[in-house]
């Protein structure tokens, strides 16, 4: 006959036991969203040597921002502790009232992580626990373009003519835009320098195709049809592996890669804060990111971790984050977006 919970609990009570047994079983469930693709294998992977709580995983569905309408329909009584979130969504959370503050005694591991990648609300108070640096940058495919590419101006070229995988607008919240922009001295804030060298780039013929979907760009690169693009890093490492593949990362000041951070946020409303800074804080510490890092083409935000290979062209000295990275305001970037997607649609396409 099988032993049931209810009679081991009966016969542990009668040795005197069930203090401890009960104890046991009322183990805190956290419940934990994350991201998909080789987040959750790695996640779990790190999550396995955690034994302080249990968790209960489930995944975004549509982007990290597609949450926030749950979210916003159940507050609040929404069911999640823990969120993997991006930059670009923080703002909107914090905004919202429905991120806890954490400090280094909640979360000692806050003091391996750079400043520079804390998300803080108005009052200075840290409303993020990042756990990756991850960026979108300009790359060339070295065997099919016809010139080499030393600076953002020779994106202009006559001699290439179709040659550049545009993203959208919605890609990347229109970063690529404002790298054209901050080549000629603006900024997600004054983007009017970027729209005009976007202009010119469509006027030239030099654009070939404006994907708006990993599959569309990594089909426009490898059967030739364009060498030049701009994506994530997560993209570009794997189509390096197959077609030559250049990161025009770490060349010019010109050619700025793109910063993001993604980490966790503990909810506000959530009834297990504490086990859930505890379990963020060992997710971002040292033996739990570099586990996680070595499935994951990103930066350990955690500076006490090696990134892997994969990582390269976006892992900065501090130095070389001054000349060839730049962290924008993902929130305001995240605010203009639909009238920036009206703007290339009116001005920008119809010159292509």
């Amino acid at each position: 006959m099988g032993l049931t919970r209810r009679g081991f609990l009966e016969g542990a009570a009668a040795l005197g036991l069930a203090s401890s047994i009960s104890e046991a079983y009322a183990k805190e469930e956290l419940t934990v969203v994350e991201f998909g693709g080789v987040h959750p294998d790695a996640s779990k992977k790190v999550a396995a040597k955690w034994d302080k709580t249990d968790i209960a995983w489930t995944l975004h569905v549509g982007g990290g921002a597609a949450i926030l309408g749950k979210i916003k329909a159940t507050w609040p009584n929404s069911p999640y502790d823990l969120i993997d979130e991006w930059s670009p969504v923080f703002p909107a959370m914090i905004k919202e009232g429905w991120v806890e503050s954490v400090t280094v005694a909640d979360v000692p591991n806050l003091t391996d992580i750079p400043e520079r990648f804390l998300t803080k609300d108005d009052k200075g108070n840290i409303k993020n626990i990042p756990r990756s640096v991850d960026g979108s940058y300009f790359a060339v495919r070295t065997d099919r373009c016809p010139i080499e590419i030393k600076t953002i101006e020779d994106l202009l070229n006559p001699k290439l003519k179709g040659q550049i995988c545009w993203p959208g607008p919605t890609v990347f919240m229109n970063m690529a835009t404002i790298t054209l922009a901050l080549a000629r001295g603006g900024n997600e804030f004054e983007l009017d320098p970027g729209w005009k060298f976007l202009e010119e780039l469509a006027k030239s013929g030099n654009i070939g195709r404006v994907y708006q979907s990993g599959i569309e760009n990594e089909n426009s690169i490898t059967t030739g049809e364009t060498s030049i693009t701009y994506a994530a890093n997560g993209q570009l490492s794997t189509l390096a592996k197959r077609v030559p593949l250049r990161a025009l990362t770490k060349s010019d000041s010109s050619l700025k890669a793109a910063v993001y951070v993604e980490g966790w946020v503990v909810m506000a409303n959530s009834s297990k804060k504490k086990a859930a800074m505890d379990f963020a804080n060992f997710m971002v510490s040292k033996e739990g990111s570099e586990l996680f890092h070595q499935s994951v083409n990103s930066v350990p935000a955690n500076q006490l971790v090696k990134p892997g290979a994969n990582a390269a062209a976006i892992q900065f000295t501090p130095q070389e984050f001054d000349n060839f990275a730049y962290l924008p305001d993902w929130g305001h970037m995240s605010s203009q977006l639909n009238s920036w997607v009206k703007k290339f649609e009116q001005d920008i396409t119809p010159k292509i």
